[in-house]
């Protein structure tokens, strides 16, 4: 059973299940599935870097600050924002003291939860051979403790054969199984997969993208008039949320929808694409930044880089630079066609105020600010109860 393709009809009490991944999708099931099952058998091929959740239930507390002080949640929030920011030099360069920095903070959270010299074994098993961030990070306070329950078992002996009764090992062990869970990922490389897309004179986006999907800005392909897509190929973030990513392009193609609306309102016609030599020149830049991060290290496969080893999923600079990226159109970067192209062929670049989380002010104005405040109300009350006494 695929892990996309969940059967919630089926009964896992009591059951022999065995999964292979240890990913992110393996990193979230192990925890359950481990509560209830007779045996779990887990087979890993590669380990990975594991960092803590540190997740709990927000205080009553905090809950009232945050209702009656909007301020106070506007803040915590750009602090959030701040802090996954802060992580893009520990995620792509891996000669930075962030990269060094929480690589211990995992091997220490592993070290943290897997205690003792009788978990040295254990944590030999799964303590990673290539740089932090070559593959996608895991985020799990839940997932090493799974591990070292007594129905868990960590298989790391290469597979020789998937059988009818279960899994048999390269050395000859036979894990009987009543089910066995693929946690072994997507066709992450293969954009707009299985969509079969044709622009002008027959040209199929799939043939164009048979040695590695571009595009530009991630959103719009030469030879497809008209045409934009959401989360396309280097756009991914691997150290923050991916809906920075989204709203960003959903402005920008916003725009891009506007005057095609607008043209047509006026009774003409308007095709844009982008021009062959302007998303040849951003790739290159991209993929020559690329190549430089801890995603193109050779030490590690991962769903980042295409059949070729081209990277294709991630976005090369931090979601700042992204949205700084796309809060205009420059209609030159556009072959521009239609009756209505004499509008758009000379005009100037379209901006727009991108969406801005993060922290505008610093901790130390924020704090005079918050004691101004509370000052100004000091002042008031002792105003207002002078008053009272006096009437």
């Amino acid at each position: 059973m695929h892990s996309s393709r969940w059967d919630w009809t089926y009964d896992l009490r009591d059951k022999n299940i065995g999964i292979i991944g240890t990913g992110a999708t393996a990193a979230q099931i192990i925890p359950e599935v481990a509560q209830i099952c007779k045996k779990f058998v887990v087979f890993q091929r590669t380990p990975a870097w594991v960092m803590p959740r540190h997740d709990g239930p927000i205080s009553s507390t905090r809950q009232t600050m945050y209702r009656y002080f909007p301020a106070v949640r506007k803040r915590y929030r750009a602090s959030l924002m701040d802090f996954r920011e802060s992580n893009f030099d520990a995620a792509v360069d891996p000669h930075s003291r962030k990269h060094e920095m929480v690589s211990r903070v995992s091997k220490q959270h592993m070290l943290n939860q897997l205690p003792g010299c009788c978990n040295a074994s254990l944590r030999e098993k799964l303590t990673p051979h290539y740089p932090f961030s070559c593959k996608r990070i895991l985020v799990s306070d839940d997932y090493y403790p799974a591990l070292l329950q007594p129905n868990v078992i960590l298989e790391t002996t290469s597979i020789d054969q998937v059988t009818s009764a279960g899994v048999r090992m390269k050395d000859g062990t036979q894990h009987n199984l009543d089910l066995l869970i693929l946690a072994t990922g997507y066709r992450s490389t293969e954009f707009l997969f299985p969509m079969k897309i044709y622009g002008t004179q027959g040209y199929r986006l799939e043939d164009a993208w048979a040695e590695g999907a571009s595009a530009y800005l991630g959103m719009t392909v030469p030879s497809l008039p008209n045409f934009a897509m959401l989360y396309g190929p280097n756009t991914n973030l691997a150290y923050n949320s991916l809906i920075l990513q989204i709203e960003a392009q959903s402005l920008y193609i916003t725009t891009l929808i506007s005057a095609f609306i607008s043209s047509k309102r006026q009774g003409l016609t308007l095709q844009l694409q982008p021009r062959q030599e302007v998303v040849k020149a951003y790739n290159e830049e991209i993929q020559s930044r690329l190549a430089k991060s801890t995603f193109a290290d050779p030490r590690c496969t991962s769903w980042f880089k295409d059949s070729h080893g081209r990277i294709t999923t991630n976005w090369c600079g931090s979601a700042i630079q992204y949205q700084e990226r796309t809060c205009s159109v420059d209609w030159s970067d556009f072959h521009i066609s239609g009756t209505a192209a004499k509008e758009y062929e000379f005009k100037e670049p379209t901006r727009w105020q991108r969406v801005v989380e993060e922290t505008q002010v610093s901790d130390r104005m924020a704090a005079l600010c918050g004691l101004g405040m509370l000052g100004m109300c000091a002042t008031a009350f002792y105003a207002a109860r002078v008053m009272l006494s006096r009437a």
